[in-house]
């Protein structure tokens, strides 16, 4: 799942992700994804489609792991926040937009 939740606003870490880790055990695996070409839709999230030829580059950032007892800490989301910011940077350098 995304980490911006279904209602936005884009790009901004929730606090339910890194709660759900502590609670699961499970990791959060940051990722970002840049198109040179794409459609746009008009919602919260300008969710971006992919144009036929488009080039596409992903990002992925190391495992965090959050431990059990630090669900409900702000630390940690801002930590995945700044873990975003700079592969979100990262991605978008390495495609050329086109659009």
């Amino acid at each position: 799942f995304t980490v911006d939740g279904p209602r936005g606003p884009q790009y901004e870490a929730k606090p339910g992700a890194v709660m759900l880790a502590a609670k699961s055990g499970a990791a959060l695996l940051p990722f970002s994804i840049s198109l040179d070409r794409c459609w746009r839709l008009r919602s919260w999230d300008r969710l971006e489609i992919p144009k036929p030829f488009a080039r596409v580059v992903v990002v992925i950032g190391e495992r965090v792991r959050v431990p059990e007892d630090q669900g409900n800490d702000e630390v940690w989301r801002a930590r995945l926040q700044a873990t975003l910011e700079a592969l979100r940077e990262q991605s978008d350098r390495l495609v050329v937009k086109k659009n």
